[in-house]
């Protein structure tokens, strides 16, 4: 996986779709704009899947 940059202001909020460095499979994190076509598969940024899981409870 390439190396991340710290996200900047203006990060964007992602959905974790895979455990990894980032998290676990429904976190939701702050990315790099310019990160996102290197995490294809493994987070999603559509406004939809970020705001299902922050629906989700965590046990």
């Amino acid at each position: 996986m390439a190396k991340l940059n710290k996200a900047p202001d203006g990060a964007v909020k992602a959905r974790v779709l895979v455990g990894c460095a980032l998290g676990n499979c429904d976190d939701v994190v702050e990315v790099a704009v310019d990160d996102l076509p290197g995490l294809v598969g493994v987070v999603d940024a559509d406004p939809a899947a970020v705001a299902y899981a922050e629906t989700l409870t965590k046990e």
